[in-house]
């Protein structure tokens, strides 16, 4: 069923993948263990001089004060100096801060990028600062996405367990490239690595990527997990049911959205019909019917003649003449022609209420402008024969040779050779 295949499955594309990182300098906390990870790196010896020690104190007493262009022309007159790796390193990430304080990003970018090459630093500001230099380079503008990549990847092989929110960055920055292939195994050890503190906007990622490549098996398997953790949140089921439509799998779609329609989630008119439209598509008209009834009772779907068509459509549809004949009481006065009441007339037919098929085809009758005339006094004799008013009965079967089709002419015929017959039976009874 397409019509509904969803604005949901479309927009998680366009979504999702404007992930926001977290961005600034308050870096990720680097990892205090480097034994044991793939790559190892000798921790840095911190070697200051005493003049260089005071001028960065005032440095720093400036900065507290937000007084950047002071901070900034203290630090640009020393990096000019004669300075050791491991100083120079500090200067030129202070410069850093010192931008990032002033809110230019740009600016601070290469002040970072010539304290990493140096690698004087100690480990942890080392690593610290690497990945805060991931983190910029991705919310920048324009973004330098691959360089945000590179660095975060190299700063994970010195981690010997980097967090998850490093991987998310990998898996981020490779999704905004539109490499989904290679942000999926990311994400994934991100959310897996979390675990129960896996964050909501992981998971809509890997979500992104399974639509962006069409896996709607894997989206539905996701989706299945993340009904279960966010119950209530509407979107979820939406899109869970998209993506068993977008399988060919109609009946778990329907029964996706039915479960959230009995959880109360489902209360917008527009969704209310969709359940509706999608029971009736499926041929389930009863539950369309009482779905459509109780919305309608409630005033959340608007009793107007369109839905009380399809209101009418699913009772009978159902075989629940008796509602479908009080929803036709309901329409038929909205209606210019007669049709209804003839239509009002063959349910009670199927009932066997001969006294109303009489009155409610002769509504009809009365109306007008019905499509086949005939048909309706077809019905009235055939209900007159029943009654055994066989005045009646031939009156309204000349008529419908009189004024119907080919068909309706032999059938009246037909039925007014019976009527004779029974009549003649009851006289001589």
């Amino acid at each position: 069923m397409k019509h509904s295949r969803m604005n949901t499955v479309a927009a998680v594309g366009s979504v999702a993948l404007l992930l926001v990182l977290p961005l600034g300098l308050s870096a990720q906390e680097s990892e205090t263990c480097v034994s044991g990870a793939d790559v190892e790196r000798e921790d840095r010896p911190s070697l200051m001089g005493e003049r260089t020690y005071r001028r960065i104190s005032s440095v720093h007493e400036q900065l507290g004060e937000e007084n950047y262009d002071d901070a900034r022309k203290t630090l640009e007159s020393m990096e000019k100096g004669s300075l050791n790796d491991y100083e120079m390193a500090i200067v030129q990430q202070t410069l850093g801060y010192v931008w990032t304080g002033a809110g230019n990003y740009g600016k601070a970018v290469p002040h970072f990028e010539k304290a990493i090459a140096l690698d004087s630093l100690p480990n942890s500001a080392h690593f610290g600062l690497m990945y805060s230099l991931a983190q910029l380079y991705a919310g920048m503008d324009p973004p330098r996405f691959q360089e945000s990549v590179d660095l975060t990847l190299k700063y994970i092989e010195f981690q010997c367990d980097a967090k998850p929110e490093a991987y998310i960055l990998v898996a981020s920055g490779y999704a905004s490239m539109k490499r989904y292939r290679d942000s999926l195994p990311y994400v994934q050890q991100a959310i897996a690595k979390a675990g129960p503190d896996a964050k909501e906007s992981w998971y809509l990622l890997e979500l992104a990527i399974y639509f962006e490549e069409k896996d709607y098996r894997s989206a539905a398997s996701l989706l299945t997990n993340m009904v279960s953790t966010w119950p209530d949140n509407l979107k979820y089921w939406e899109m869970l049911s998209g993506a068993y439509q977008e399988q060919g799998r109609d009946t778990d779609a329907l029964a996706v959205l039915m479960v959230a329609y009995q959880k109360g989630l489902i209360t917008e008119e527009k969704k209310l019909l969709n359940v509706v439209n999608m029971n009736m598509f499926l041929d389930v008209p009863y539950v369309a019917g009482t779905v459509l009834e109780r919305e309608m009772q409630a005033g959340r779907i608007e009793t107007n003649q369109k839905n009380l068509e399809k209101l009418r459509g699913a009772w009978t549809a159902s075989r629940e003449f008796d509602r479908a004949v009080a929803v036709i009481d309901q329409l038929a006065p909205m209606q210019e022609d007669g049709e209804l009441y003839v239509q009002k007339a063959q349910l009670l037919m199927e009932k066997g209420q001969w006294d109303g098929v009489m009155v409610a085809a002769q509504q009809g009758v009365d109306k007008g402008g019905l499509k086949k005339p005939g048909g309706a006094y077809l019905l009235i004799g055939i209900a007159a024969n029943e009654l055994e008013r066989w005045d009646a009965a031939r009156e309204a079967l000349n008529q419908a040779k009189r004024v119907g089709n080919d068909s309706t002419r032999r059938q009246a015929a037909d039925w007014e050779v019976f009527v004779n017959d029974r009549q003649s039976v009851a006289r001589a009874q």
